[in-house]
Protein backbone atom coordinates (compact mmCIF):
# COMPACT_ATOMS: atom_id res chain seq x y z
CA UNK A 1 0.00 0.00 0.00
CA UNK A 2 1.40 3.38 -1.08
CA UNK A 3 1.77 5.70 1.53
CA UNK A 4 0.05 8.89 1.64
CA UNK A 5 1.18 12.29 0.15
CA UNK A 6 0.37 15.44 1.83
CA UNK A 7 1.47 19.05 0.62
CA UNK A 8 1.60 21.18 3.62
CA UNK A 9 0.72 25.00 2.09
CA UNK A 10 0.03 28.28 3.85
CA UNK A 11 1.24 32.09 3.53
CA UNK A 12 4.82 32.29 4.85
CA UNK A 13 5.71 31.96 8.56
CA UNK A 14 2.15 30.64 9.57
CA UNK A 15 3.80 27.11 11.06
CA UNK A 16 3.86 24.84 8.17
CA UNK A 17 7.53 23.69 9.03
CA UNK A 18 6.39 22.88 12.45
CA UNK A 19 3.23 21.24 12.10
CA UNK A 20 5.51 18.98 9.75
CA UNK A 21 8.30 18.67 12.50
CA UNK A 22 5.45 17.03 15.12
CA UNK A 23 3.58 14.85 12.63
CA UNK A 24 7.10 12.91 11.81
CA UNK A 25 8.93 13.52 14.82
CA UNK A 26 11.40 15.09 13.73
CA UNK A 27 13.25 18.07 15.43
CA UNK A 28 15.92 18.76 12.87
CA UNK A 29 13.14 20.21 10.40
CA UNK A 30 14.42 24.51 10.63
CA UNK A 31 11.61 26.63 12.52
CA UNK A 32 12.06 30.00 12.53
CA UNK A 33 10.13 33.03 12.79
CA UNK A 34 11.67 34.86 10.17
CA UNK A 35 9.05 34.52 6.91
CA UNK A 36 9.88 32.79 4.11
CA UNK A 37 12.78 30.54 5.25
CA UNK A 38 11.80 27.62 3.23
CA UNK A 39 12.19 28.17 -0.28
CA UNK A 40 11.99 25.08 -1.46
CA UNK A 41 9.54 21.45 -1.11
CA UNK A 42 11.32 18.83 0.96
CA UNK A 43 9.64 15.83 2.17
CA UNK A 44 9.43 14.18 5.17
CA UNK A 45 8.18 10.60 6.38
CA UNK A 46 6.02 9.77 9.10
CA UNK A 47 7.90 6.22 9.86
CA UNK A 48 6.28 3.63 12.24
CA UNK A 49 7.94 0.20 13.00
CA UNK A 50 10.83 1.01 10.77
CA UNK A 51 8.35 2.07 7.31
CA UNK A 52 7.47 5.13 5.82
CA UNK A 53 3.53 5.36 6.61
CA UNK A 54 2.89 8.96 5.43
CA UNK A 55 4.76 11.59 3.63
CA UNK A 56 4.83 15.17 4.22
CA UNK A 57 6.02 17.99 1.92
CA UNK A 58 7.02 21.31 3.32
CA UNK A 59 6.18 24.22 0.67
CA UNK A 60 7.47 27.59 0.35
CA UNK A 61 4.35 30.26 0.30
CA UNK A 62 2.93 31.20 -3.04
CA UNK A 63 4.75 33.88 -4.30
CA UNK A 64 2.40 35.38 -6.90
CA UNK A 65 -1.25 34.42 -5.74
CA UNK A 66 -2.97 36.68 -7.45
CA UNK A 67 -1.32 35.64 -10.96
CA UNK A 68 -1.50 31.97 -10.11
CA UNK A 69 -5.07 32.27 -9.47
CA UNK A 70 -5.96 34.60 -12.80
CA UNK A 71 -4.02 31.49 -14.92
CA UNK A 72 -5.75 28.41 -13.32
CA UNK A 73 -9.20 30.72 -13.90
CA UNK A 74 -7.89 31.30 -17.90
CA UNK A 75 -7.19 27.89 -18.29
CA UNK A 76 -10.09 26.18 -16.75
CA UNK A 77 -7.94 23.11 -15.54
CA UNK A 78 -7.99 21.35 -11.99
CA UNK A 79 -6.25 18.41 -10.22
CA UNK A 80 -3.00 17.07 -11.08
CA UNK A 81 -3.26 17.93 -14.70
CA UNK A 82 -3.30 22.16 -13.56
CA UNK A 83 -0.24 21.52 -11.63
CA UNK A 84 1.64 19.93 -14.05
CA UNK A 85 0.92 22.66 -16.60
CA UNK A 86 1.39 25.44 -14.33
CA UNK A 87 5.13 23.83 -13.43
CA UNK A 88 5.60 23.62 -17.49
CA UNK A 89 4.32 26.89 -18.28
CA UNK A 90 6.30 28.93 -14.96
CA UNK A 91 9.35 26.78 -14.25
CA UNK A 92 11.68 28.90 -16.40
CA UNK A 93 10.56 32.05 -14.56
CA UNK A 94 12.20 32.92 -10.89
CA UNK A 95 9.35 35.35 -10.41
CA UNK A 96 7.51 32.08 -9.72
CA UNK A 97 10.06 29.42 -7.84
CA UNK A 98 8.26 29.34 -4.90
CA UNK A 99 4.45 28.69 -6.89
CA UNK A 100 6.06 26.33 -9.14
CA UNK A 101 7.97 24.40 -5.73
CA UNK A 102 4.50 24.34 -3.99
CA UNK A 103 2.49 23.05 -7.01
CA UNK A 104 5.31 19.99 -7.31
CA UNK A 105 3.82 17.78 -4.78
CA UNK A 106 0.40 18.40 -6.59
CA UNK A 107 1.20 17.51 -10.01
CA UNK A 108 2.25 13.86 -8.15
CA UNK A 109 -1.78 13.78 -6.61
CA UNK A 110 -0.83 14.59 -3.00
CA UNK A 111 -3.70 15.91 -0.57
CA UNK A 112 -3.19 19.27 0.95
CA UNK A 113 -2.90 20.67 4.29
CA UNK A 114 -3.28 24.35 4.79
CA UNK A 115 -1.95 25.99 7.68
CA UNK A 116 -3.00 29.21 8.98
CA UNK A 117 -2.46 31.95 11.92
CA UNK A 118 -6.53 32.50 12.71
CA UNK A 119 -5.43 34.88 15.43
CA UNK A 120 -4.52 37.71 12.93
CA UNK A 121 -7.51 39.09 10.60
CA UNK A 122 -8.33 36.99 7.31
CA UNK A 123 -7.04 39.03 4.52
CA UNK A 124 -7.48 39.09 0.69
CA UNK A 125 -3.99 37.43 -0.67
CA UNK A 126 -5.50 34.29 1.89
CA UNK A 127 -8.95 34.31 -0.07
CA UNK A 128 -6.56 33.97 -3.14
CA UNK A 129 -4.43 30.94 -1.74
CA UNK A 130 -7.36 29.43 -0.32
CA UNK A 131 -9.32 29.95 -3.82
CA UNK A 132 -6.29 28.51 -5.82
CA UNK A 133 -6.71 24.98 -3.62
CA UNK A 134 -10.17 24.93 -4.35
CA UNK A 135 -9.90 25.38 -8.03
CA UNK A 136 -7.08 22.91 -8.43
CA UNK A 137 -9.88 20.06 -6.85
CA UNK A 138 -7.46 18.00 -4.91
CA UNK A 139 -8.58 16.78 -1.55
CA UNK A 140 -7.75 19.26 1.11
CA UNK A 141 -7.98 19.88 4.78
CA UNK A 142 -7.34 23.28 6.75
CA UNK A 143 -5.71 23.86 10.09
CA UNK A 144 -6.19 26.15 12.75
CA UNK A 145 -2.46 27.05 13.98
CA UNK A 146 -3.54 30.14 16.08
CA UNK A 147 0.03 31.66 17.61
CA UNK A 148 -1.69 33.25 20.50
CA UNK A 149 -5.00 32.88 22.51
CA UNK A 150 -7.47 35.53 20.44
CA UNK A 151 -10.12 34.10 19.23
CA UNK A 152 -11.47 37.36 17.78
CA UNK A 153 -10.44 36.15 13.89
CA UNK A 154 -11.43 32.68 14.50
CA UNK A 155 -15.14 32.63 12.98
CA UNK A 156 -14.31 34.49 10.32
CA UNK A 157 -11.53 32.24 9.60
CA UNK A 158 -13.88 28.75 9.89
CA UNK A 159 -16.46 31.16 7.44
CA UNK A 160 -13.69 30.77 4.88
CA UNK A 161 -12.52 27.50 5.87
CA UNK A 162 -15.93 25.78 5.31
CA UNK A 163 -16.74 26.97 2.14
CA UNK A 164 -13.11 26.10 0.44
CA UNK A 165 -11.64 23.28 2.72
CA UNK A 166 -13.20 19.31 3.24
CA UNK A 167 -12.22 19.38 6.78
CA UNK A 168 -11.07 21.75 9.37
CA UNK A 169 -8.84 21.19 12.16
CA UNK A 170 -7.44 23.15 15.68
CA UNK A 171 -4.17 21.83 15.55
CA UNK A 172 -1.57 23.98 17.76
CA UNK A 173 2.09 21.95 16.55
CA UNK A 174 4.41 23.92 19.30
CA UNK A 175 1.87 22.22 22.00
CA UNK A 176 0.08 18.77 20.32
CA UNK A 177 0.44 15.85 22.04
CA UNK A 178 0.40 12.09 20.92
CA UNK A 179 -3.54 12.14 20.90
CA UNK A 180 -4.18 14.95 19.24
CA UNK A 181 -1.49 13.91 16.23
CA UNK A 182 -4.00 10.50 16.00
CA UNK A 183 -6.94 13.24 16.03
CA UNK A 184 -5.67 15.17 12.99
CA UNK A 185 -5.03 12.36 10.95
CA UNK A 186 -8.48 10.85 11.47
CA UNK A 187 -9.42 14.10 10.33
CA UNK A 188 -7.44 13.79 6.92
CA UNK A 189 -9.35 10.24 6.46
CA UNK A 190 -12.66 11.94 5.79
CA UNK A 191 -11.18 14.71 3.02
CA UNK A 192 -10.64 11.29 0.11
CA UNK A 193 -12.46 7.95 1.09
CA UNK A 194 -9.73 6.61 -1.32
CA UNK A 195 -7.41 7.27 0.78
CA UNK A 196 -9.26 5.75 4.00
CA UNK A 197 -7.65 2.54 3.61
CA UNK A 198 -4.75 3.61 3.76
CA UNK A 199 -4.81 5.93 6.45
CA UNK A 200 -6.42 3.56 8.62
CA UNK A 201 -3.31 1.54 8.40
CA UNK A 202 -0.77 4.35 9.21
CA UNK A 203 -3.18 5.02 12.70
CA UNK A 204 -2.87 1.47 13.41
CA UNK A 205 0.78 1.29 12.93
CA UNK A 206 1.08 4.68 14.81
CA UNK A 207 -0.82 2.94 17.67
CA UNK A 208 1.09 -0.04 17.71
CA UNK A 209 4.43 1.32 17.54
CA UNK A 210 3.82 3.54 20.37
CA UNK A 211 2.34 0.97 22.56
CA UNK A 212 6.10 -0.74 21.16
CA UNK A 213 8.12 2.23 22.95
CA UNK A 214 5.44 2.45 25.96
CA UNK A 215 6.94 -1.25 26.85
CA UNK A 216 10.54 -0.82 25.76
CA UNK A 217 9.99 2.24 27.77
CA UNK A 218 9.43 0.14 31.00
CA UNK A 219 11.89 -2.21 30.84
CA UNK A 220 14.69 0.98 30.55
CA UNK A 221 12.50 2.55 34.01
CA UNK A 222 12.83 -1.20 35.17
CA UNK A 223 16.64 -1.52 34.46
CA UNK A 224 17.58 2.00 36.08
CA UNK A 225 15.35 0.38 39.29
CA UNK A 226 17.65 -2.92 39.17
CA UNK A 227 21.15 -1.10 38.64
CA UNK A 228 20.45 1.92 41.12
CA UNK A 229 18.97 -0.55 44.03
CA UNK A 230 22.24 -2.60 44.13
CA UNK A 231 24.62 0.07 43.32
CA UNK A 232 27.68 0.58 45.46
CA UNK A 233 31.37 2.36 45.37
CA UNK A 234 34.19 1.20 46.71
CA UNK A 235 37.18 2.33 47.93
CA UNK A 236 41.25 1.64 49.00
CA UNK A 237 43.05 3.43 51.44
CA UNK A 238 46.10 3.34 53.47
CA UNK A 239 45.21 4.15 56.49
CA UNK A 240 42.79 5.50 59.40
CA UNK A 241 44.09 9.31 58.73
CA UNK A 242 42.61 9.15 55.10
CA UNK A 243 39.39 8.02 56.71
CA UNK A 244 36.85 11.26 56.73
CA UNK A 245 38.22 13.03 53.57
CA UNK A 246 37.86 9.47 51.68
CA UNK A 247 34.72 9.21 53.20
CA UNK A 248 33.31 12.48 52.06
CA UNK A 249 34.79 11.93 48.33
CA UNK A 250 33.09 8.39 48.05
CA UNK A 251 29.62 9.53 49.27
CA UNK A 252 29.73 12.55 46.46
CA UNK A 253 30.69 9.64 43.47
CA UNK A 254 28.20 7.01 45.09
CA UNK A 255 25.55 10.24 44.75
CA UNK A 256 27.13 11.00 41.66
CA UNK A 257 26.86 7.55 39.94
CA UNK A 258 23.13 6.66 41.36
CA UNK A 259 22.47 10.49 38.74
CA UNK A 260 24.54 9.11 35.99
CA UNK A 261 22.20 5.99 36.10
CA UNK A 262 19.08 8.30 35.77
CA UNK A 263 20.38 10.36 33.31
CA UNK A 264 21.00 7.27 31.10
CA UNK A 265 17.49 5.94 31.03
CA UNK A 266 16.37 9.56 30.46
CA UNK A 267 18.24 9.35 27.06
CA UNK A 268 17.30 6.19 26.45
CA UNK A 269 13.86 7.29 26.73
CA UNK A 270 14.29 10.55 25.09
CA UNK A 271 15.99 8.55 22.05
CA UNK A 272 13.01 6.42 22.14
CA UNK A 273 11.02 9.03 21.16
CA UNK A 274 13.21 10.73 18.47
CA UNK A 275 14.19 13.44 20.29
CA UNK A 276 17.28 15.17 19.97
CA UNK A 277 16.98 18.68 20.74
CA UNK A 278 15.30 18.15 24.51
CA UNK A 279 17.49 18.47 26.77
CA UNK A 280 17.65 16.67 29.93
CA UNK A 281 18.03 20.52 31.56
CA UNK A 282 14.62 21.64 31.93
CA UNK A 283 13.89 25.09 32.92
CA UNK A 284 14.95 26.57 36.64
CA UNK A 285 11.16 26.04 37.25
CA UNK A 286 10.65 22.36 36.21
CA UNK A 287 11.12 19.63 39.02
CA UNK A 288 12.86 17.65 36.31
CA UNK A 289 15.52 19.97 36.86
CA UNK A 290 16.07 19.49 40.45
CA UNK A 291 18.45 17.30 41.67
CA UNK A 292 17.63 13.60 42.45
CA UNK A 293 18.36 14.01 46.05
CA UNK A 294 17.35 17.79 46.30
CA UNK A 295 14.97 18.74 49.12
CA UNK A 296 12.51 19.58 46.16
CA UNK A 297 12.17 16.82 45.13
CA UNK A 298 11.85 14.47 47.94
CA UNK A 299 8.78 17.07 48.69
CA UNK A 300 7.06 16.70 45.33
CA UNK A 301 7.99 12.81 44.36
CA UNK A 302 7.77 9.55 46.24
CA UNK A 303 5.11 8.42 48.52
CA UNK A 304 3.60 10.17 51.75
CA UNK A 305 4.88 8.66 55.24
CA UNK A 306 1.48 6.48 55.53
CA UNK A 307 1.44 5.28 52.08
CA UNK A 308 5.03 4.10 52.37
CA UNK A 309 4.56 2.59 55.60
CA UNK A 310 1.76 0.71 54.32
CA UNK A 311 3.90 -0.13 50.96
CA UNK A 312 6.69 -0.90 53.13
CA UNK A 313 4.64 -3.57 55.96
CA UNK A 314 3.46 -5.83 53.09
CA UNK A 315 7.23 -6.89 52.87
CA UNK A 316 8.17 -7.17 57.03
CA UNK A 317 10.46 -9.48 57.80
CA UNK A 318 11.83 -9.39 53.99
CA UNK A 319 13.58 -6.20 54.45
CA UNK A 320 15.14 -6.88 57.86
CA UNK A 321 16.96 -9.96 55.93
CA UNK A 322 18.07 -7.83 52.99
CA UNK A 323 19.47 -5.82 55.78
CA UNK A 324 21.11 -8.76 57.30
CA UNK A 325 23.03 -9.72 54.05
CA UNK A 326 23.68 -6.40 53.36
CA UNK A 327 25.88 -6.32 56.97
CA UNK A 328 27.04 -9.11 56.14
CA UNK A 329 25.58 -11.46 59.32
CA UNK A 330 26.93 -8.47 61.63
CA UNK A 331 23.73 -7.11 63.10
CA UNK A 332 23.24 -10.79 64.74
CA UNK A 333 19.32 -11.21 63.22
CA UNK A 334 18.35 -7.96 65.02
CA UNK A 335 17.07 -6.08 61.62
CA UNK A 336 15.25 -9.84 60.94
CA UNK A 337 13.73 -9.70 64.30
CA UNK A 338 12.39 -6.12 64.05
CA UNK A 339 11.19 -6.56 60.34
CA UNK A 340 7.53 -5.65 60.72
CA UNK A 341 8.37 -2.48 62.79
CA UNK A 342 10.75 -1.77 59.99
CA UNK A 343 8.12 -2.26 57.37
CA UNK A 344 5.50 -0.45 58.98
CA UNK A 345 7.33 2.58 60.04
CA UNK A 346 11.21 3.02 60.79
CA UNK A 347 11.96 2.96 57.23
CA UNK A 348 10.99 7.20 56.54
CA UNK A 349 14.32 8.03 56.33
CA UNK A 350 15.36 11.54 54.92
CA UNK A 351 16.74 12.01 51.21
CA UNK A 352 20.57 12.36 52.37
CA UNK A 353 20.43 9.00 54.15
CA UNK A 354 20.83 6.73 51.26
CA UNK A 355 23.21 4.13 52.69
CA UNK A 356 25.41 3.13 55.47
CA UNK A 357 29.58 3.56 54.81
CA UNK A 358 31.37 0.23 55.60
CA UNK A 359 34.84 -0.02 57.11
CA UNK A 360 36.70 -3.07 56.13
CA UNK A 361 40.41 -3.99 56.67
CA UNK A 362 42.16 -4.99 53.71
CA UNK A 363 44.12 -8.22 54.91
CA UNK A 364 47.29 -7.27 53.37
CA UNK A 365 47.11 -3.68 54.85
CA UNK A 366 44.90 -0.78 54.38
CA UNK A 367 41.20 -0.15 54.42
CA UNK A 368 38.18 -0.55 52.10
CA UNK A 369 35.75 1.94 51.70
CA UNK A 370 32.32 0.50 50.55
CA UNK A 371 29.08 2.60 50.42
CA UNK A 372 25.94 1.16 49.47
CA UNK A 373 23.33 -0.35 47.80
CA UNK A 374 20.57 1.88 48.83
CA UNK A 375 18.99 0.67 51.37
CA UNK A 376 15.94 3.72 51.61
CA UNK A 377 12.35 2.24 51.54
CA UNK A 378 11.45 6.08 49.81
CA UNK A 379 14.35 6.53 47.27
CA UNK A 380 13.12 3.64 44.50
CA UNK A 381 9.47 5.39 44.61
CA UNK A 382 11.77 8.89 44.07
CA UNK A 383 13.27 7.20 40.93
CA UNK A 384 10.37 5.77 39.94
CA UNK A 385 8.11 8.70 39.72
CA UNK A 386 10.57 10.96 38.10
CA UNK A 387 11.61 7.99 35.51
CA UNK A 388 7.62 8.36 34.54
CA UNK A 389 7.23 12.14 34.46
CA UNK A 390 10.14 12.31 32.05
CA UNK A 391 8.47 9.80 30.19
CA UNK A 392 5.69 11.68 29.77
CA UNK A 393 6.99 14.98 28.68
CA UNK A 394 9.23 12.88 26.30
CA UNK A 395 6.51 11.07 24.68
CA UNK A 396 4.28 14.60 24.77
CA UNK A 397 7.16 16.52 23.85
CA UNK A 398 5.79 18.09 20.28
CA UNK A 399 8.86 17.73 18.38
CA UNK A 400 8.26 21.49 17.00
CA UNK A 401 8.38 22.90 20.30
CA UNK A 402 11.88 24.89 20.96
CA UNK A 403 11.82 25.57 24.90
CA UNK A 404 12.29 23.01 27.64
CA UNK A 405 9.61 24.32 30.31
CA UNK A 406 8.03 22.03 33.02
CA UNK A 407 6.47 23.62 35.85
CA UNK A 408 5.31 21.30 38.76
CA UNK A 409 3.95 22.61 42.26
CA UNK A 410 6.14 20.82 44.96
CA UNK A 411 4.43 21.32 47.92
CA UNK A 412 2.48 18.49 47.45
CA UNK A 413 3.46 14.95 46.07
CA UNK A 414 2.83 14.72 42.80
CA UNK A 415 4.15 11.81 41.31
CA UNK A 416 2.47 8.68 40.16
CA UNK A 417 2.95 6.14 42.62
CA UNK A 418 1.14 8.40 44.89
CA UNK A 419 -1.91 7.94 42.81
CA UNK A 420 -1.93 4.12 42.53
CA UNK A 421 -3.62 1.97 44.57
CA UNK A 422 -2.42 -0.20 47.71
CA UNK A 423 -2.15 -2.99 45.68
CA UNK A 424 -0.47 -1.51 42.85
CA UNK A 425 2.40 -0.08 45.90
CA UNK A 426 2.90 -3.38 47.56
CA UNK A 427 3.43 -4.51 44.58
CA UNK A 428 6.35 -2.13 43.84
CA UNK A 429 7.52 -2.54 47.36
CA UNK A 430 8.06 -6.59 46.75
CA UNK A 431 9.94 -5.81 43.68
CA UNK A 432 12.29 -3.58 45.25
CA UNK A 433 13.00 -5.87 48.28
CA UNK A 434 13.46 -8.47 45.43
CA UNK A 435 15.93 -6.47 43.69
CA UNK A 436 17.61 -5.41 47.11
CA UNK A 437 17.54 -8.78 48.46
CA UNK A 438 19.24 -10.47 45.13
CA UNK A 439 16.67 -13.05 44.98
CA UNK A 440 16.81 -14.14 41.63
CA UNK A 441 13.88 -16.43 41.75
CA UNK A 442 11.38 -13.62 43.49
CA UNK A 443 13.30 -11.20 40.73
CA UNK A 444 12.05 -13.30 38.19
CA UNK A 445 8.52 -14.03 39.17
CA UNK A 446 7.94 -10.37 40.09
CA UNK A 447 9.28 -8.78 37.09
CA UNK A 448 6.64 -9.69 34.59
CA UNK A 449 3.84 -8.20 36.53
CA UNK A 450 5.44 -5.09 38.17
CA UNK A 451 6.61 -4.08 34.30
CA UNK A 452 2.67 -4.58 33.24
CA UNK A 453 1.83 -2.27 35.92
CA UNK A 454 4.29 0.16 34.20
CA UNK A 455 3.13 -0.50 30.82
CA UNK A 456 0.07 0.49 31.74
CA UNK A 457 0.66 3.75 33.66
CA UNK A 458 2.88 4.48 30.50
Amino acid sequence: MTPPLFAIIGHPNEGKSSVVSTLTENDSIAISSTPGETTRSNTYDAKAQGKTIISFVDTPGFQNPTRCLSWLKENELSGAAAAKEFINRFSADSQFHHDCELMTPLAQGAGVIFVADASRPLSKVDLQEMEILRLLGLPRAAIINSKSESQQNLEQWKDAFRKNFNAIRVFNAHNANFTERIGLLETLKTIEQDWSPALVAAIQAINEDWGERAQRSAEIISGLLEESLVFTQSKLIANESQSASSQKKLKESYREGLIKLEKRAWADMKNLYRHHKLSIDFDQQSILNEDLFSEKTWQAMGLTQSQLAIAASTIGAGIGLSVDAALSGLSFGVFTAAGALFGGGAALLKGQELSKMKVNHVPLGGLKLTIGPNRNEQFPFILLDRALLFHRVASNWAHAKQENTLEIDSNKKKGDSSNWSDKDRKLAARFFAAIKSQRQDKLTQLYPEFNQLITNVL
